[in-house]
């Protein structure tokens, strides 16, 4: 019987097509809302609703907007091109998938249910749930804590984040067409053929 292998995602620029969703996404909505003058503070906003510090509807709130506007924003996200393919061939392998990621809890929530990950992915270690932004390394220790043992690999598009999960013990590569660290994934295609091997 194989043993099962463990494999970590990051969200945005790795399950998601954006890399940066305040920058590409976020920013550009609120201002076509018309926000206030407080959309200035939307990164030191964004971050500590991303903590569970600021509730999401007092995010809204404190930009002048509605928090009904909310599914609105989230349906600009996309999943990237390949995700779908590599699940599917993670569950064909019995690859268990989890995802750490810094992000609001809500939305990261509505954006899994929307896509219907959550059958897909073993479990997610989310910023807004546990307190911790990658790249601290309490993220990192909070992933294990919940696995209950190392991953075999974690896949993030930033290249601190790839470096703190490698700090923290954890098997790691950066993922993305722009990625020059050697040992990188450019894409799904490239990131099944080097797992391909857990299967055998």
């Amino acid at each position: 019987m194989r043993n099962k292998r463990t494999v970590v995602l990051d969200a945005m620029g790795v399950i998601y097509r954006a890399q940066d969703d305040v920058e590409e996404l976020l920013i550009p909505f609120v201002s076509s809302q018309g926000a206030s003058s407080r959309a200035g503070d939307l990164p030191a906003l964004y971050e500590r609703a991303s903590l569970g510090v600021l509730d999401v509807d007092d995010f809204w709130r404190e930009l002048g907007l509605d928090p009904s506007i909310e599914d609105e924003y989230l349906a600009s996200h996309e999943l990237n091109d390949g995700v779908l393919d590599f699940l599917s061939f993670a569950a064909n392998s019995e690859i268990d998938v989890w995802c750490l990621s810094n992000d609001v809890s809500r939305w990261s929530l509505k954006l899994r249910k929307r896509f219907a990950l959550e059958e897909k992915f073993v479990g997610f270690v989310i910023s807004g749930d546990i307190g911790f932004r990658k790249p601290s390394e309490q993220a990192y220790r909070c992933l294990i804590d919940r696995l209950g043992c190392i991953p075999d690999l974690f896949i993030d598009d930033r290249a601190r984040n790839v470096a703190a999960a490698q700090a923290a013990g954890i098997p790691s590569v950066c993922f993305g067409p722009s990625t020059y660290l050697e040992g990188g994934v450019r894409d799904f295609g490239q990131l099944i053929n080097r797992l391909s091997s857990f299967s055998e």
